[in-house]
């Protein structure tokens, strides 16, 4: 005998409500408590991204007044930064290499706990949650400050007589998280009255919509098909009755009917109501691919009614994007294996083209010949649309709407591929910088700058042809990749047209300004064969004219791989 058996005897809208409201209890708590976990990790992490930020406000600080500022200016910016950011506390200190080259420092300057030198010896952040003295949660941040040949700007091997990498000192902060875990704790307090508050109100809706939606339904059912059961109808086998709820009563009513009924009314009614409703567009052709019925997503879709369709082939949405050979293959896969299932351009009454995602299949009789085509499809246009956007804006600038470097190296590695083919192929490779671009953001502000890089690759498209690729590396640096030329006169004639340009006035933020490019060439294949080594020969070539004068171009030449690498302030 089943032990749970006398639950089949209590009341099946009891059985639901109490089933229901024990979910919700208990998915609630788990949401819950998830939500609140999650809202403490992303304060963590929050926090942590704010110590990144201070770390390099700091550093960006100190490097600037390295050489210009004092000792108390220092402090005093320190101060600032620890005032102005709520941090709790903020110490820079020195690592062995700068302590050996500059000295200890001032008191404090020194690392004095084993997380510091442990950050100093292995040149990796260190983030630790702790509770401090007052009881509440805090964020110690310890972040190294690495010698790089551009570390925010600067060139950290010039000062320091270090090798690239090597760690100079850390920045070492702690930040409160009690603001952080108080809104946690509110957040969750809130959460749970809530959920407590809403039980009560849930219980007596789903009783209510129970009681009435489930329960007299069934009931209901159960009289109907009595009614039908006192019919002259064959026996068929009888169903297990499980107990005496609303449940057990329809199967005992069905049990008497069962072999009497005709469903097949039941499940016409059910696919019809489907067919109608769904979301997506059915078309059911004859044999001869003669519609036969559609429904309102079909008119939706195409914007033709269901009496302008009938009869007619679904050639009538034809769009002519698709040739014969994709018709003739099309046919032979459903011929083959009763499905299609692919991509489909077609055409809507008022002639918009659009894109859908398109299944069709055969019915066929038990003869095996086919009685019916079912064609479902949903339009996807907007989805298409959303993609080629998405991977435009991969393979773009979204400034200036030009190549970016991923692109332009492709396109580069697509030029090297012909030119192996045609080992007579020559082209040619261009990095220019803006002269002084710094100066345009500092003094008219991020807008202008915008907008000069802006004006500045519209003016760079117009000196190259429809074949040649222009392209944003970054900042106010451009390349441009000339795929075929004839001659060094060719590319030099470029260049030039493109100095020429640059001289015409421009006007940022009401002002009229001038702002010239220095241009570094490499010419394949003698200054390079891989797409790498090209574009870095002409930016050396590059930085060879931001040395000597700007507003220039210059071509690479082998002997400036002997010379030693030099920026210059832009």
């Amino acid at each position: 005998m089943d032990r749970f058996g006398w639950l089949n005897d209590i009341r099946i809208w009891v059985r639901l409500v109490a089933v229901i409201v024990a979910g919700t209890v208990c998915s609630g708590a788990g949401l819950i408590y998830w939500a609140t976990f999650q809202q403490q990790k992303i304060a963590v992490d929050q926090a942590r991204d704010f110590a990144d930020s201070v770390h390099q406000m700091t550093m960006a600080g100190l490097t600037g007044m390295m050489i210009t500022g004092s000792i108390a200016q220092r402090n005093i910016f320190l101060d600032q930064i620890r005032d102005s950011n709520h941090i709790e506390s903020l110490k820079v200190f020195r690592g062995r290499p700068v302590v050996m080259q500059f000295g200890a420092g001032l008191a404090g300057e020194l690392p004095d706990t084993d997380a510091e030198r442990s950050v100093l010896d292995s040149g990796k952040a260190r983030y630790e949650v702790f509770v401090g003295a007052d009881g509440h949660e805090k964020l110690r941040a310890i972040l190294p400050a690495i010698a790089l040949t551009n570390y925010l700007g600067k060139n950290c091997l010039g000062c320091h007589k270090v090798e690239s990498g090597t760690v100079l000192g850390a920045v070492s902060m702690e930040i409160s998280l009690a603001r952080a875990n108080q809104t946690v704790r509110v957040f969750a307090l809130s959460a749970m009255a809530a959920a407590a508050l809403l039980c009560i109100p849930l219980t007596l809706f789903i009783w209510y919509f129970i009681s009435h939606w489930v329960t007299r339904p069934l009931n209901r059912m159960t009289d109907g098909l009595l009614q039908v059961a006192d019919g002259d109808l064959e026996e068929a086998p009888h169903l297990q009755r499980s107990g005496q709820d609303e449940i057990g009563q329809s199967i005992a009513a069905f049990n008497r009917v069962i072999d009497k009924a005709q469903e097949l009314l039941a499940d016409q009614r059910l696919s019809r109501i489907v067919f109608d409703n769904s979301l997506e567009g059915i078309a059911v052709t004859d044999a001869d691919s003669r519609i036969q019925l559609v429904n309102k997503a079909f008119v939706d879709t195409t914007g033709y009614s269901a009496e302008e369709v009938l009869g007619l082939t679904p050639a009538v949405l034809k769009s002519g994007r698709q040739d014969g050979a994709f018709y003739s293959e099309f046919w032979r896969v459903l011929n083959e294996q009763g499905e299609w299932r692919g991509e489909m351009w077609n055409r809507r009454k008022d002639g918009s083209i659009y894109a859908e995602w398109l299944t069709i299949s055969a019915v066929k009789t038990r003869q095996g010949l086919v009685e019916h085509y079912v064609a479902i499809f949903s339009d996807i246009t907007e989805r298409k649309k959303h993609e080629e956007m998405i991977t435009f804006q991969a393979f773009h600038d979204a400034l200036t709407g030009l190549p970016n470097r991923i692109l332009f190296l492709d396109r580069v590695e697509q030029m090297l591929v012909q030119a192996r083919r045609a080992k007579s192929r020559k082209a040619a490779i261009m990095f220019l910088d803006l002269d002084r671009f710094k100066q345009i953001n500092d003094n008219l502000g991020h807008e202008a700058g915008d907008e000069c890089l802006r004006t500045v690759a519209q003016r760079i498209r117009q000196c190259v042809r429809a074949s040649d690729t222009v392209a944003r590396m970054g900042g106010d640096e451009f390349t441009i990749l000339l795929p075929e030329i004839g001659a060094e006169a060719d590319v030099r004639a470029v260049a030039q047209k493109i100095l020429d340009v640059m001289q015409m006035p421009l006007v940022l933020a009401g002002q009229e300004v001038v702002i010239t490019t220095s241009i570094g060439i490499s010419l394949f294949p003698q200054d390079g064969r891989d797409g790498e080594t090209l574009l870095k020969h002409a930016d050396e070539a590059m930085y060879q004219v931001k040395g000597s004068g700007r507003a220039a171009m210059f071509f690479f030449a082998p002997e400036l791989m002997t010379r030693p690498l030099r920026r210059i302030e832009q």
